[in-house]
């Protein structure tokens, strides 16, 4: 509204005037964080990365323990190095866990069990306080299962030549979309698997703090134009719309030495399923499509400098032994596995140090020396020690070379993955190690208590809250269908009068 030289401006025309600048007050609050801090920090440019890191990778894949993928390993397995099971580090899983009767492996040459019974309610009774004894009555006796070398050699070898952390829970006890929000934002506004709204606003999450110190990121999906699932619980992410990209984008960057600092790289969205292994998809079929995103980051320009870090969002109702502890209050959700593929990951290393997903958060802002994210993510132990920084004389991890004898990894991703059919892939299973594990000059185990807030690196976001436009709340709804009810009485009414 402009006013011409010499109008009054009228009691409606200030109201109205008014409304529009709480409006924008309002809308501004939601980002100041990214208006304010780059002014700040515009001068001194974006940080360098404090280690050799200088990209992060994000895989995350879909409902699965730790004890459902890990509770066998490393038993097992059907390669010539065999002899090497009985050398290879031990986590703790069903192995130690002197369980008798159940849970059962998933027989070889299946691969896949009916879903558990998924949820914040039907968790919380697998989980009893602590008691881990409520899943065969509550996620169903599929829950009480558990895969071997038959079906996870693949997987199994990433742990065995990298490093694992069998300490690594899900952020949240409860279902799938509350963990990966923690795993962008360090918490979640809904606490399962409903909304939006409400939402998260974009200026809470990890990419509003990468834009304010200038480093790069992207989230990847296999066909953006489809939807991402996730990144709707973010208002404003529209405006990011360039830093939403598809696989094809990812692999070309790679190649051409342009992949962004941070990369989510994710086996879900709309219009795209059975590469996410979510039960009852294939396991198989998602391992081919993690073993191929893998082996072209090995095989780009990118790889000497890149962590790559694989997890699942939460357990999916399958069982796990551990009873999962609270960092800062927040109950953290059932182990889940995490798997470090770096050039400086320690080989065959297993950390026990306590994390969940906003761990991985940790690292990025330790990495590139910025505030933690929020307080959940500066109280979440980092993942230095699955690393090989400042040990001297280590040699540098290779690239992983599988021969797949009778199982052909596609030559490109597309819709669908090509038939992996059902040949048995235990003879991949153990995998010669590329340093011999005696040589090993660190230890293969091990653990570490570093997070932000004992470095005083500050905050980022100093309290979270979630955002609903005031058209998408309850009351406004209400207020619309009365409106709407009120508008068809009237019509009816005066039709009815009309006809008398």
């Amino acid at each position: 509204m402009v006013l011409k030289a010499g109008e009054k401006m009228g009691t409606a025309h200030a109201a109205r005037l008014r409304r529009m600048l709480v409006s924008a007050v309002a809308a501004l609050a939601l980002f100041l964080p990214v208006v304010l801090v780059p002014v700040a920090f515009a001068s001194a440019g974006p940080p360098g990365p404090r280690t050799p890191i200088r990209h992060v990778v994000v895989i995350t894949m879909e409902n699965h323990s730790f004890d459902n993928i890990f509770g066998n390993y490393p038993l097992g397995g059907t390669s010539p190095f065999s002899n090497l099971t009985s050398q290879l580090s031990v986590p703790v899983n069903l192995i130690g866990a002197g369980l008798t009767g159940s849970p059962a492996p998933v027989p070889p040459g299946t691969y896949s069990t009916p879903n558990p019974v998924e949820g914040y309610s039907a968790y919380h009774l697998d989980w009893n306080n602590g008691r881990m004894n409520g899943f065969a009555a509550n996620s169903g006796k599929q829950s009480m299962t558990y895969f071997t070398a038959s079906q996870m050699a693949m997987e199994w070898i990433l742990a065995e030549q990298y490093a694992i952390g069998d300490m690594y829970f899900s952020s949240a006890l409860t279902a799938t979309m509350p963990n990966r929000l923690f795993g962008i934002a360090g918490y979640s506004p809904v606490l399962n698997d409903y909304g939006p709204p409400p939402y998260i606003p974009f200026s809470q999450s990890i990419f509003s703090e990468l834009n304010s110190y200038g480093i790069s990121w992207s989230y990847y999906v296999a066909n953006p134009s489809l939807g991402t699932i996730v990144l709707d619980y973010f208002y404003g992410v529209h405006r990011y719309s360039a830093d939403i990209r598809s696989w094809s984008s990812f692999f070309s960057e790679l190649q051409n030495g342009t992949l962004p600092a941070v990369s989510y790289f994710m086996p879900i969205g709309l219009g795209i399923s059975g590469y996410s292994q979510h039960p009852s998809d294939s396991m198989l079929a998602g391992e081919l499509w993690l073993l191929y995103a893998v082996q072209k980051i090995m095989s780009s320009p990118e790889w000497n400098s890149t962590a790559i870090f694989i997890n699942y969002d939460e357990g999916g109702g399958y069982y796990d032994n551990v009873p999962p502890p609270s960092v800062g209050g927040q109950q953290l959700g059932f182990r889940v596995p995490l798997i470090l593929i770096s050039p400086y990951a320690k080989e065959n290393y297993i950390s026990a140090t306590p994390m969940n997903h906003a761990s991985l958060l940790s690292f990025i802002d330790y990495n590139w020396g910025m505030p933690a994210l929020n307080a959940f993510v500066s109280l979440s132990y980092i993942p230095v020690d699955m690393f090989t920084f400042g040990i001297p004389g280590v040699q540098a991890r290779q690239p992983l070379n599988l021969s797949l004898s009778g199982i052909t990894l596609p030559s490109s991703i597309g819709f669908p993955l090509s038939s992996v059919g059902s040949a048995p892939i235990s003879y991949l299973f153990p995998a010669r190690p590329q340093i011999p594990l005696g040589s090993l000059n660190y230890s293969r185990t091990g653990s570490s208590s570093v997070d932000l807030a004992q470095m005083h690196a500050g905050l980022y976001i100093s309290g979270n809250y979630a955002y609903t436009p005031y058209y998408e709340t309850v009351e406004f709804v209400g207020a619309f269908m009365l409106v709407l009810s009120s508008l068809a009485v009237v019509v009816m009414y005066r039709r009815h009068n009309g006809r008398h």
